[in-house]
């Protein structure tokens, strides 16, 4: 099991969330996540902060998922990045243990 982290410009999260679905349904199982909105920050691309001068904001979707899935997300995520070049998408996965 992954925990996958997901950033992404907001003026393009639909289209994660989109090709998400898709892969989802290919393989048969619950398209499941939860997004986070209006996240500031700064990775490779321009800023995100929700200023005056920095306007845009990211989203943050985390899903807990098999490695077969997350293999997948970010194979959606490196399309999205050929797709819209500088617009900021990136793909984050460590091990998903749960301690209770």
């Amino acid at each position: 099991m992954k925990r996958i982290e997901v950033m992404i410009s907001q003026a393009i999260a639909i289209d994660f969330e989109e090709n998400y679905l898709k892969e989802c349904k290919k393989l048969g199982i619950k398209c499941k996540f939860t997004k986070i909105e209006n996240v500031m920050g700064q990775g490779n691309s321009s800023p995100k902060l929700g200023n005056s001068i920095w306007p845009q904001l990211n989203s943050l979707y985390i899903i807990y998922c098999e490695d077969d899935v997350a293999e997948k997300i970010s194979l959606v995520v490196s399309q999205i990045n050929k797709s819209y070049p500088g617009e900021g998408a990136a793909v984050f996965a460590c091990d998903g243990s749960i301690f209770v």
